[in-house]
């Protein structure tokens, strides 16, 4: 399982050292597309340590969930219904690899930080990684062969590739529709529902002008993965991967992916969804709803209207909760609400009524003070 026959390649993934890197807060070059960096212990020291042997001496005894993927390998999610998991000590897991007829287990998203406190206390973390933005440590372990969906995630991703290798098969954000990913508001609304492998390109026909990129991580390298990237991931090996995500500005991923997800229920209907996952620090820094306001407005700028739309309907319904604003949000809300209901209909709406909602949300937002 090395190529995508049905698709162009676009070519491998930069590989760079890491010491090359730099700073990864908001607005850095690196953010852009994926990155291989070789000589990955330049980045921090205590994950490489890592290894089947460390593991099983220093946590071997710990019983975490473990999957199992199906006889090809992969991983089948379905809005819904959870993984069949059961628990499993570490010790067990690397038992069962080194018995050719033994199960092939996968642990997948482990918590660092809530399930494995022995390493947690242990943990250093990235250089150039912003630290107060990282919101996921985890540890990941996984049988030969085995694949992952295809996804993205709305997090940027550092990658260490502790032990074995695993290789990454990469298509950029503005993929998404040719990617038909699954229903807005379920858990598989990040997942593709094309099979890269055995595509059907008459049930998905724009996905046969796709072309991909492949990054091959060996141990001791770490993958740079910016936010909304869709990646499907095979081991090639024994595998024993840590990763840490960490929260992207705005300004980083304004892709059809984030578009799509200021229309889910969650982002509408509170503009906490959204600060919660993203950071949003325009110039004052302190205020979500005045800088949600900036970022609906750059939105309309550059004719995102439905996008536009969704986040100013999320502003207001935040506002109406917020006593200082309460009574002309819901006013707003009220006047605007045939612009909410197209928001659930195909199409996009007229430029002109939206602008007029962008302006109502800057002038509501400024009204309670503390902005020049």
């Amino acid at each position: 399982m090395t190529e995508l026959p049905a698709f162009s390649f676009a070519g491998p993934v930069e590989r760079r050292p890491a010491g090359e890197l730099g700073s990864l807060a908001a607005g850095s070059p690196a953010l852009k597309e994926p990155v291989v960096l070789t000589d990955g212990p330049r980045l921090m020291e205590e994950v490489w340590r890592w290894t089947p042997e460390f593991l099983r001496e220093a946590v071997g005894g710990e019983r975490l969930r473990a999957t199992l993927p199906g006889p090809d390998g992969k991983f089948q999610y379905e809005p819904g219904r959870a993984l069949d998991s059961q628990p499993i000590s570490v010790s067990r897991f690397f038992d069962d690899m080194a018995d050719p007829d033994g199960p092939r287990w996968c642990l997948q998203q482990v918590a660092v930080e809530r399930e494995l406190p022995e390493l947690a206390a242990r943990l250093d973390y990235p250089a150039g990684v912003p630290r107060e933005l990282i919101n996921a440590v985890n540890l990941w372990m996984a049988a030969p062969g085995t694949v992952t969906p295809l996804h993205y995630d709305d997090t940027h991703n550092l990658f260490a590739q502790v032990s074995g290798s695993k290789t990454f098969y990469l298509f950029p954000p503005e993929s998404l529709d040719a990617l038909y990913p699954g229903p807005l508001n379920t858990g598989a609304q990040h997942l593709s529902r094309v099979d890269l492998f055995d595509p059907d390109l008459t049930r998905h026909p724009l996905a046969g002008r796709l072309s991909y990129r492949k990054a091959t991580v060996n141990a001791g390298e770490a993958l740079l993965l910016p936010a909304f990237w869709w990646h499907q991931v095979a081991s090639q090996d024994v595998s024993v991967s840590v990763n840490f995500w960490w929260r992207a500005h705005v300004m980083d991923c304004l892709c059809p992916g984030f578009m799509r997800q200021l229309l889910s229920t969650a982002v509408q209907e509170d503009l906490g969804a959204l600060t919660h996952t993203f950071e949003l620090g325009g110039e004052d820094g302190k205020d979500s709803l005045f800088d949600a306001a900036d970022l609906a407005q750059l939105l309309g700028d550059i004719g995102e209207y439905r996008a536009a739309t969704a986040l100013s309907m999320s502003i207001l319904r935040t506002a109406e909760r917020t006593p200082e604003t309460s009574q002309r949000a819901g006013e707003l809300l009220r006047a605007h609400a045939d612009l909410a209901g197209a928001l659930g209909r195909e199409g996009h709406p007229p430029p002109e009524p939206v602008i007029r909602l962008v302006d109502d949300v800057m002038a509501v937002t400024s009204s309670r003070g503390g902005r020049s």
